[in-house]
């Protein structure tokens, strides 16, 4: 979800730009900047595992919230995260946690690629075969959306190119569908694997969702894929979570969050929602890790 901020402005006249890529220097007790990984991979993948997690800017209960969070990335063991309403603040806490800092490439140590007070990132798991680094701009989106991509060799002949997008949120369809056109466009330049997964702010049933994926031709949404168009997999759900029921003021049961894929090699084969349990209680009020639950999906290369 998420809401418009009043440091946000239309006019982001940049439309990409590539980025460093940041790991942690033990010895210098500082994330500093790695090169770009060339030539033939050292490691070969034929499974991997990716989380998305729209983590919720709010400060309400944040302590508690950040500490599950971290327990939840920390236990996925996830090669590729990809973290939807991130702030500075909680972004300078999460790149101090020894776990993050051991494992973990980041696409923003500081939160320098926001435009406005939240933004996306990507982290990906060290011993990759990170190649490039990008973060596009959607230019007419009024709320600072961007789309931060990332390409990864699993062998020398697999390139993965996975992306992370928090898309427009509220009354605002058209720009959704813009966004992920402008999506599609980045993903359709180079022949590769293709994964975008993030909080796209539409509901998985209604019009939108068949529009949107009308033109999106070939992407599969992972959900429906692994567990069947009758399986709702309600990721901001106002039933379950009270702590979102309280901060959304109404009922909603949506799945706003997404992983989706078009590939000719590789296949989901499971998928499972995160952080859908209390993880406390403050002033007698269940607390959640945020007011979303993440996704988490293991994908295979084809045999």
């Amino acid at each position: 979800m998420g809401q418009q901020s009043a440091h946000h402005s239309s006019k982001m006249q940049q439309q990409e730009w590539t980025l460093p890529l940041w790991q942690y220097r033990k010895e210098k007790h500082e994330w500093s900047e790695r090169q770009y990984d060339t030539g033939t991979p050292r490691n070969i993948w034929n499974q991997f595992r990716v989380v998305t997690y729209n983590i919720w800017f709010s400060e309400q209960y944040q302590p508690m919230r950040f500490q599950s969070l971290c327990d939840i990335l920390h236990r996925s063991d996830a090669q590729i995260i990809g973290l939807q309403e991130m702030t500075p603040n909680i972004l300078k806490h999460l790149v101090a946690q020894p776990f993050i800092q051991e494992k973990y490439c980041i696409s923003d140590p500081d939160g320098r690629t926001f435009y406005g007070w939240y933004g996306v990132v990507l982290l990906i798991d060290v011993r990759l075969h990170i190649s490039r680094l990008d973060l596009f701009n959607f230019p007419h989106s009024v709320m600072g959306r961007r789309m931060v991509l990332a390409e990864i060799k699993l062998d020398e002949n697999e390139t993965l190119r996975i992306g992370t997008v928090h898309l427009e949120s509220l009354n605002n369809k058209p720009q959704r569908l813009a966004q992920l056109n402008l999506c599609q466009k980045v993903f359709n330049r180079a022949p590769s694997t293709c994964i975008l997964m993030g909080d796209f702010n539409f509901h998985a049933e209604g019009q939108e969702n068949v529009e949107q994926f009308s033109a999106l031709p070939e992407w599969t949404d992972v959900w429906v894929n692994v567990m069947g168009p009758n399986n709702p997999g309600y990721t901001f759900d106002t039933h379950v979570n009270s702590m979102t029921k309280k901060s959304n003021g109404g009922s909603d049961r949506s799945r706003y969050d997404r992983i989706i894929l078009r590939s000719q090699t590789v296949v989901p084969t499971q998928i499972q929602i995160l952080g859908n349990k209390p993880v406390g209680q403050q002033q007698n009020l269940d607390v959640f890790p945020s007011d979303h639950f993440g996704l988490t999906a293991i994908f295979e290369r084809k045999q």
